[in-house]
């Protein structure tokens, strides 16, 4: 079995460790966001719970069919999502609370329902307030038998360091675009043209590539976040500043999208970068690239590489809580015009 695109020599490591009954109780995978984190946390808890002897996880066992399907009754996801639901208000909270952790405690020491092991996936790990933090760092003192925790971040300095600690460290990185098209043409039988040019786009981050393919909604998103890019490329300071405006009542409402659009934003004036120094092969929105060589021309490399290092500092405050009202008034008036280069 491996639903995982890439990773392989990570994936080959795990399921040697696992297969000779040397497995970790706790797990901290590691990695850029889409990178495909929560599919090594499956993969994982497949391989310790898989019937096969001779090859883990085999992907056609029941216990592998149900963890894949998410059906399984102890592999359990524990999120900052699913919070509303757990206390039964509905209502959305910003982290992974003390009660969603009690719960897990309780549950690790009663015996796996229909597998080996009780799995658990606390995805975005580093949201977990500090008593639940503190909570789960006792229990990985002395884990109970037959119970593995895989912790999932993707800021590994937001976790207490005693969990750390405790933990085995996967640290995912980009998978090649070479590697990436493979995977694609194996699980979604695309063609090589197609596999090549949306590996590129997803610049090595498999979830991007899944999203694109799967989900009609995220396509339209990074379509309009590039139309974006490139109304603000063409705009000056004034309308610059009024967009702003609106960005940030946006970041109000939803913290995680208005990050992930700059940084999209961040990885377009890249490509313009990249274009200015005529390496066209390391472009990765290969749909834009008349537009990009445009800008490239327009802006020049000097401009190009001031944008992508204003971005890059942008996201970075944003990520320890400055302003977001100086924050984005800052952006929008310190990216270079067209004006600049004339």
């Amino acid at each position: 079995m491996n639903s995982v695109i890439g990773h392989e020599a990570v994936l080959n490591r795990l399921s040697s460790a696992i297969s000779k009954g040397q497995n970790s109780h706790a797990y901290l995978i590691t990695g850029p966001e889409s990178i495909g984190k929560n599919s090594v946390a499956r993969y994982i808890a497949a391989a310790l719970n898989c019937e096969n002897k001779s090859e883990i996880p085999c992907g056609n066992c029941s216990q592998c069919n149900r963890i894949a399907r998410n059906v399984h009754s102890d592999c359990e996801t524990v999120s900052v999502d699913l919070d509303g639901y757990l206390h039964g208000d509905g209502r959305k909270r910003t982290v992974i609370t003390i009660e969603q952790i009690r719960k897990v405690i309780r549950e690790c020491y009663l015996k796996p329902y229909e597998g080996k092991y009780r799995v658990y996936i606390i995805q975005a790990g580093d949201r977990m307030s500090e008593e639940a933090s503190n909570a789960l760092l006792k229990t990985l003192e002395e884990p109970p038998d037959q119970v593995v925790l895989i912790l999932l971040t993707s800021v590994l300095e937001k976790i207490l360091p005693t969990l750390v600690s405790r933990s085995q460290i996967i640290s995912l990185k980009k998978v090649g675009w070479g590697e990436l098209a493979k995977g694609l043409i194996q699980k979604y039988k695309l063609d090589k043209r197609s596999s090549e040019e949306l590996s590129k786009t997803c610049n090595g981050k498999p979830g991007i590539a899944i999203k694109m393919i799967e989900d009609e909604s995220y396509k339209k998103w990074r379509h309009d976040a590039l139309d974006q890019a490139e109304f603000l490329a063409e705009s000056g300071s004034y309308t610059r500043f009024i967009y702003g405006e609106k960005f940030i009542k946006g970041y109000s409402a939803d913290r995680e999208n208005s990050i992930a659009l700059l940084n999209l934003w961040q990885e377009f004036w890249r490509d313009i970068l990249m274009s200015s120094y005529g390496v066209n092969d390391s472009i990765i929105n290969q749909s834009r690239i008349e537009k990009i060589s445009h800008y490239a021309t327009e802006y020049g490399s000097i401009n190009s590489a001031k944008n992508v290092r204003i971005l890059t500092s942008t996201i970075e405050r944003l990520q320890k809580n400055f302003s977001p009202s100086l924050t984005i008034e800052q952006l929008m008036l310190c990216m270079p015009t067209l004006t600049c280069k004339k």
